[in-house]
């Protein structure tokens, strides 16, 4: 059963954007013409590549829009450059944001921190949540958890 209401296959290639190349896959025309891009031409989605779980952002270049298959996803997904994805997603809230348990049990124990947080933009949050959840030791995730309190503290004074 497929809990997902868009599915297609794409070729996993290389994106030259100026200085920096990632490895995405383009979202065919079809899919397209079923998405409201009328409150933002970015879509975040949820859904899978190859069976693999992903929370990304469907993003616009040069009048088409491509989701990112990094090279830890490629490998989780037992994917290389030149090879076929199968993606399936749903549109998710713009909103959303998954906060890795470590920093959610910090923001918890600040109030104050926890506001500031709070007035962010999703945008912004995100990139924290990223931060802390990139990291691969525990101790370099708390330690990414303290910056970003340190952070925070920083903005309330």
């Amino acid at each position: 059963m497929n809990d997902y209401e868009h599915s297609f296959e794409a070729k996993i290639v290389k994106y030259d954007f100026g200085t920096m190349v990632y490895t995405v896959v383009y979202v065919p025309k079809r899919i397209l013409a079923k998405l409201d891009f009328s409150k933002s031409k970015r879509l975040r989605i949820d859904g899978e590549v190859n069976g693999v779980r992903i929370d990304a952002a469907m993003m616009p270049a040069k009048g088409k829009w491509y989701v990112m298959v990094s090279k830890k996803l490629q490998k989780q997904c037992g994917l290389t450059l030149g090879d076929v994805a199968i993606v399936r997603f749903n549109v998710a809230d713009p909103d959303s944001i998954t906060i890795p348990r470590e920093l959610e049990r910090a923001l918890n124990a600040n109030d104050r921190a926890m506001k500031v947080w709070n007035q962010m933009t999703a945008g912004k949050r995100r990139g924290f949540c990223y931060r802390v959840a990139s990291a691969k030791m525990p101790e370099t995730r708390e330690r990414r958890v303290f910056e970003v309190m340190e952070t925070l503290a920083q903005s309330i004074n």
